[in-house]
């Protein structure tokens, strides 16, 4: 068994029936939401990627919390004011994050909409899991990007 795959399944074995689950959209959290399906654990997932959700409503039983916004076709993302705002309302128990950059221990985001959901569900979380590896910024290049948050 690959690392990757063990990491995966350990994660997945300490998360319970009911919680609310935060997903940024990533190959790791398809492979979360196979695995907790397979599993008999039925979440409600709240994301604001539109393939995270479609995924989610065509694979699964699971609970999909939406909150009202725009769907931006380029990014394939839900945006809009409310979308934060709804998804701070929320007690999450795990967001799965990717994050495209970081310098040290800071984590930065490109897109100004992304950044202010990511704010939000990062504050709402009990556990900030990053499920990618970002891109290594120079930390002069730093001011150019959006800070998320730090390790």
């Amino acid at each position: 068994m690959s690392a990757i795959k063990s990491y995966l399944e350990q994660i997945t074995e300490k998360i319970n029936e009911n919680e609310i689950i935060a997903f940024d959209n990533h190959p790791a959290a398809y492979k979360i939401i196979d695995q907790l399906f397979y599993n008999g654990i039925k979440i409600s997932v709240i994301s604001y990627s539109t393939d995270i959700i479609k995924y989610v409503a065509k694979h699964t039983n699971f609970n999909i919390i939406l909150s009202n916004g725009v769907v931006s076709s380029e990014y394939h993302i839900i945006v809009g004011t409310d979308v934060a705002q709804t998804f701070s309302k929320y007690r999450i128990s795990r967001y799965f994050a990717a994050m495209p950059y970081m310098a040290d221990n800071s984590l930065y985001q490109t897109i100004p909409e992304v950044a202010e959901i990511q704010v939000a569900l990062i504050q709402s979380a009990d556990q900030f899991l990053l499920i990618n590896r970002p891109e290594f910024l120079n930390t002069r290049l730093a001011h150019d990007f959006i800070h998320i948050g730090d390790f």
